[in-house]
């Protein structure tokens, strides 16, 4: 319609409101779905299973071309990235697993193998004082510390939230066994993530009630087109989210290729590092605002290798290396007891050394320092691929990390607003990990039929 005739009508049709009954008033818009649900990993697949299961409506949208989310089989290196290893007591995650019948490995009685130690230009195959063994120096320092004794205090316990790096010299290290704990320790820096996060993690491992660790038969990925494939509604893909408009007749999601979605809900389950790009005009509250701007995720850079030849069987040397060089932790990634997956496991401000590098620099780089640290290894390995979850645009991080004050914001940045529910790993009171992606979909499920 041209503008000017757009605008003539327009004055009509507001001069003809001053007269027209109400009951004639135009129709709230028609409606896609019940529910909305932004993000198709873990927590928005499963909160789709319990809402077909209950009869309702919903509609899944993916900001990606797959589904998933943090649970990555990367088909292009033949590796999985994400999420992976789920205790056998994992109660949500575990009913999914029963219900579709997907196959476990129990990597439990192999999952600890042992680890080299390559610390100041050399390579110990063993650490002769466990009490300082770089590499537990972490988890030997926070054991001092009394536990929790809930899985849910971890948020109510503001005594708790301090720098961990504070928790730990208090508990005997030194400044420079900080600095080597920072390698193991899975942040983005211990001097400056909360003790709470620490405090949390043991709580889960302990309260939990897992004995066993178990990892999907041939990738998550079957585990996860299991679920998608038991929706009545497909999930659709490139459907990134810019902005989420919050009415009286409910909620309008517009997506960056200009498709738009109405609902009378919406459930986002994308993390606090994407949502916080999306325009809103949703009334949080005021600790979900700072939530959503300021919380933390903690970045993870990955480089996949395979081996050509076991060079570990000529140094006799565990396969596994704990260094203190920029590759940080060189791991055997691998399900299965017979075979080896090696990957470098490069944690929070250590994965800027890569930013900064083409991949091919990336990849000259790492080759050449193993050769350096392992000698064995020249000329029997080669460079597949690296997963940084930091720069990866959906996520911007592997998992939610909480600074020093933040976990006192949990209560509130959880809560409904407006029309908005949150879901997602970060939204768990109790899990982490897979079960916590689990856990606030149960949660937010409750909340839409209640």
């Amino acid at each position: 319609m041209k503008r000017r005739i757009f605008i003539q009508k327009s004055g009509a049709a507001g001069l003809a409101l001053s007269v027209m009954p109400i009951a004639c008033t135009e129709p709230a818009p028609k409606l896609d779905a019940e529910v909305l649900i932004l993000g198709g990993g873990l927590s928005g697949l499963y909160l789709a299973y319990l809402l077909d299961k209950a009869g309702k409506d919903y509609l899944v949208l993916e900001g990606s071309n797959r589904i998933g989310g943090r649970m990555f089989s990367r088909e292009d290196i033949g590796r999985e990235v994400g999420g992976r290893g789920i205790g056998d007591k994992y109660t949500e995650v575990m009913k999914l697993v029963k219900e579709f019948n997907t196959e476990m490995i129990d990597i439990t009685d192999y999952m600890r193998s042992p680890t080299a130690i390559y610390v100041e230009g050399k390579l110990h195959a063993k650490w002769p004082d466990p009490a300082t063994n770089p590499a537990y120096l972490q988890f030997t320092a926070f054991g001092k510390s009394p536990q929790l004794t809930a899985l849910n205090q971890w948020y109510q316990k503001p005594e708790l939230d301090e720098k961990y790096s504070e928790l730990l010299k208090r508990n005997g290290l030194t400044e420079a066994q900080i600095d080597l704990a920072n390698i193991s320790a899975n942040y983005n820096d211990i001097r400056e993530t909360s003790a709470i996060n620490a405090y949390h993690s043991s709580a889960f491992r302990k309260f939990n009630g897992s004995e066993r660790v178990l990892n999907f038969k041939g990738g998550s990925k079957h585990f996860i087109k299991a679920i998608a494939d038991s929706l009545k509604n497909p999930v659709l893909t490139n459907k990134m989210v810019n902005t989420i408009e919050d009415n009286e007749n409910g909620v309008v999601v517009s997506c960056i290729d200009g498709s738009k979605y109405r609902a009378k809900k919406v459930v986002s389950t994308m993390p606090f590092t994407t949502l916080r790009d999306v325009k809103m005009n949703t009334s949080f509250n005021s600790n979900q605002k700072k939530a959503i701007q300021k919380l933390d995720y903690t970045d993870i850079t990955q480089i996949h290798l395979q081996h050509t030849e076991p060079f570990w069987e000529q140094d006799e040397m565990p396969v596994d290396i704990w260094t203190d060089t920029p590759l940080e932790r060189i791991m055997n990634m691998s399900s299965s007891p017979t075979e080896k997956e090696l990957a470098c496991w490069v944690n929070g401000i250590g994965t800027a050394f890569f930013d900064k590098m083409s991949e091919k620099e990336v990849a000259e780089y790492t080759i050449k320092k193993i050769n350096e640290i392992r000698p064995s290894s020249v000329g029997k390995i080669e460079y597949l691929g690296q997963q940084n979850w930091g720069k990866y645009p959906f996520n911007k991080g592997a998992y939610v990390e909480f600074g020093v004050g933040q976990a006192a914001w949990f209560e509130d940045m959880i809560k409904p607003a407006g029309n908005m529910h949150f879901a997602g790993e970060h939204a768990a009171r109790e899990s982490r990990g897979m079960e916590a992606a689990a856990e606030s979909a149960n949660r937010v499920f409750k909340e839409l039929i209640s």
